[in-house]
């Protein structure tokens, strides 16, 4: 629950916002950078100052929508899903994810701690999206560091901009899965009067674990072949057993054969056989007798012990065809209310959720003691659990006064709780509690027909504290503040655009007395961090003739390391890594531009988008070389330089003949490339030429097909072997092919007077095992196999 001290400052915030003059978030693009909105389940990205911008409407969510944000998004071209089990799942932007793309719900930073642990999902309904902006490519002059890849703005319905059609209005809605549980949504809405409007909404869902269509391992994890760290990897013991070449040895110790008795020399027969053609007893020479065994003359190369592997048995039983801890149930409850009138908007939302789920992964509490007997394998290994609970309460004014020169003013306030917690079997090995409090305010200005731009201001203030028996992040602070001003100019066909950042970003351990670091780095010595960072982006466009244009970007962005790439020191559980941070880390940069190429003829658009951007100390999670019993890998985070290139080529064909009839054909194909361009040899050795976990270029497309009450909606993927394979110390293994094919019928009817929406929704249609490249659990778990989902809307 929210804290006193938290509660008690609301009025003062809802008076400040009540009585000042400021604007909503969202950036309208100038008039003459056209943009592409296509009502449609892909969509062609926009042209705005800030990259290339894709909006998602409320009729694709219903196309596309899954039961994570990432796997939403990642059917579009670019964003690929950072998949860690089927109940949470971040958008991957262009290879980039977690601390470097920002989630946003309407303007405001999510209190989002998947950057720090991928298993805590994104928390949002899905359900209650009335749009999603994504940006892909740097938006870190909106929004800061954190944006450095990218980000995704959340516009949902809680809090009301508009008035509503009728006084009552609203959705309730049902759905039953084969393979996918159940969800019920119901959504309220309405009008107060003549000013005020309100919104309530709220979803339940549940599932228990999921089919799958075959083994939830990877073929090779039972390979005899199989390396030490790729097989803590896919959670399997390999039962090995090194018999030595006795005929390579042309005598037996003396002095072993005098001694293996005595067990003070703890010897054993293993170390009878030797080179040596004397032993030293009691200080003199005696010779060894010859090994009756040898055999001269052999190659010299021929090794002198041979590996039999006598079996492979995983850490925890699982079941064939079944993803094994793939559980999971959660709700939402959304409340808002705005006070409208025709210059000026005030509003108040409160979102809640609760969820527990499971991830496809086991591991032990507490870990064995080395020892030199195989104790891993009567280690009582458990399910890994995430349970999660979050609160925010957010304030918005916005005012427009009219005025040419000033058009809008806003200002907007979050306050985040979230109780996020990690447990193995019935033990919490971790818990973080975060408190956010973030304030962002906007001002725009417009001097004749050639000049636009907005300037704000954004403070945020994170407040990190944790327990548990093995947690992993000390009690820490941040603080961010941020000064930003972008500009626009247009002239006839050509329009610049440019913006610049400020942030101050500080980071500091907060005394904690019960956290005990690991070995390792540990986090160094938990010493305080000052941060200066600068973001630049200009982007120059040329519109040809009204059907085509061409388009140059440049950045230059900049990101502080996050808490747990300075302070991690622990057994982080859910990933199965012992992560260490370094609090000596430097800032990471980017320097980058991006070529865009379109055109549109009637209902034909073709776009085609290349970019490349250098990172300078480059953060990242490197291997040691070294695992811990019990299965955790010890790895800890370093600096290096990296580079990010690609392609994405997209197509849209729209005919439409009546308003209730259309067809619509889209495809795409992207390609992205995270190369190591560094001369550390230690990474090179480490993590090879290429970042593990690359996502696969793949191709795709997707109909939809509307005729008056019916509709018809179907796409297809198509994810290569992937050719661009990093190191794990060891290569990487690549993922086979696989394609995923998504198909939706649905059809439009009445039932005593109200609209009611019946669809049939099929996922995975091929029933294919599809292991995505850039997932961290690849080798334990494919997504869900095929689920054939029954649903009804009706429209009150």
């Amino acid at each position: 629950m929210f804290k006193r001290a938290y509660i008690a400052i609301l009025p003062v915030f809802f008076f400040y916002l009540t009585s000042t003059s400021t604007p909503l978030l969202a950036i309208t693009p100038s008039d003459t950078l056209r943009s592409i909105k296509i009502d449609s389940a892909v969509v062609l990205g926009t042209v705005s100052p800030f990259g290339s911008v894709t909006k998602i409407s409320r009729t694709a969510l219903d196309h596309i929508q899954s039961g994570t944000l990432g796997e939403t998004l990642g059917h579009l071209p670019g964003v690929q899903n950072v998949y860690f089990g089927p109940s949470a799942g971040a958008p991957m932007i262009r290879s980039l994810s977690g601390n470097r793309v920002r989630v946003l719900q309407n303007g405001q930073p999510i209190n989002d701690l998947s950057g720090i642990s991928p298993n805590i999902n994104i928390n949002v309904d899905m359900d209650n999206m009335r749009e999603v902006e994504l940006y892909k490519g740097s938006a870190a002059v909106l929004y800061g560091g954190k944006a450095i890849g990218g980000a995704v703005n959340l516009k949902d319905n809680t809090i009301p901009h508009r008035r509503f059609a009728k006084k009552l209005q609203g959705t309730a809605q049902l759905e039953l899965g084969t393979n996918s549980g159940s969800r019920q949504v119901v959504q309220l809405a309405g009008n107060l009067g003549d000013r005020w409007s309100w919104y309530v909404g709220g979803t339940n869902q549940r599932h228990g674990d999921l089919h799958i269509p075959g083994n939830t391992k990877a073929a090779f994890a039972y390979d005899p072949s199989i390396d030490h760290l790729t097989a803590d990897m896919a959670q399997v013991h390999v039962h090995r057993e090194n018999i030595r070449n006795l005929s390579l040895y042309p005598y037996i110790s003396q002095f072993v054969l005098d001694n293996q008795s005595n067990p003070a020399w703890g010897l054993s027969e293993a170390d009878l056989y030797t080179f040596e053609k004397f032993s030293s007893i009691g200080g003199q020479l005696v010779a060894n007798p010859a090994n009756e065994k040898y055999i001269a003359g052999q190659d010299p190369t021929t090794p002198l012990y041979t590996t039999v592997v006598h079996g492979i048995t995983d850490f925890h039983p699982v079941t064939y065809g079944v993803m094994p801890n793939s559980h999971a149930n959660a709700r939402f409850v959304n409340l808002g209310s705005s006070y409208i009138q025709d210059s000026l908007r005030i509003g108040i939302g409160y979102r809640a959720m609760e969820g527990y789920y499971g991830v496809p992964g086991f591991a032990v509490a507490s870990k064995p003691k080395h020892s030199h007997e195989p104790v891993e394998q009567s280690a009582d290994y458990q399910p890994i659990n995430t349970r999660a609970m979050a609160h925010s309460i957010q304030l918005e004014s916005v005012l427009k006064p009219g005025s040419i020169v000033l058009p809008e003013f806003s200002i907007q306030y979050a306050l985040q709780y979230a109780d996020d917690r990690e447990l193995v079997g019935i033990y919490r090995v971790n818990t973080m509690e975060s408190y956010r409090h973030g304030l962002r305010m906007e001002g725009k200005h417009q001097v004749g027909q050639y000049w636009s731009g907005m300037h704000g201001v954004e403070l945020a203030h994170l407040k990190l504290e944790g327990n548990g028996v093995r947690r992993y992040l000390p009690r820490n602070l941040s603080r961010e503040i941020g000064l930003f001003t972008t500009h626009s100019f247009s002239w006839k066909r050509l329009s610049l655009d440019m913006g610049y950042r400020h942030d101050q970003v500080a980071r500091r351990v907060l005394i904690d007395k019960q956290y005990k670091p690991s070995r390792g780095l540990a986090g160094g010595t938990h010493a305080a961090r000052d941060f200066a960072l600068n973001q630049f982006s200009a982007d120059l466009r040329y519109n040809l003739l009204n059907f085509a244009f061409v388009k140059a970007g440049l950045l230059q962005s900049e990101r502080a390391p996050e808490v747990n790439e300075l302070y991690a020191g622990n057994e982080h559980f859910a990933i199965l890594v012992e992560e260490n941070g370094d609090d000596r880390l430097n800032r990471e940069r980017a320097r980058g531009y991006e070529l865009a190429v379109g055109t549109q003829v009637k209902g034909l658009r073709i776009q085609a988008t290349h970019y490349l951007t250098n990172f300078y100390d480059y953060l990242y999670l490197a291997h040691t070389g070294i695992s811990r019993s019990g299965g955790f890998l010890v790895k800890e985070w370093r600096a290096s330089d990296t580079r990010v290139t690609g392609w994405e080529l997209e197509a849209l064909y729209q005919l439409t003949w009546q308003t209730d009839q259309r067809v619509e054909v889209s495809g795409f194909a992207d390609l992205v490339k995270n190369s190591n361009r560094s001369e550390d040899h230690l990474r090179r050795w480490a993590e090879g030429d290429f970042m593990p976990n690359l996502p696969t270029s793949r191709y795709g497309g997707a109909l939809t097909i509307n005729y008056r009450r019916f509709f018809i909606h179907a796409m297809v993927e198509h994810y290569l072997k992937q050719r661009f394979l990093g190191k794990n110390i060891n290569l990487e293994r690549p993922m086979p092919a696989y394609a995923l094919l998504r198909a939706q019928l649905g059809y439009d009817f009445q039932i005593m007077g109200r609209n009611v929406t019946c669809s049939l929704d099929g996922q995975n249609l091929l029933n294919q095992e599809a292991r995505p490249q850039n997932s961290i659990l690849k080798y334990l778990a494919p997504l869900p196999g095929r689920n054939i989902t029954l649903g009804l809307k009706c429209y009150l």
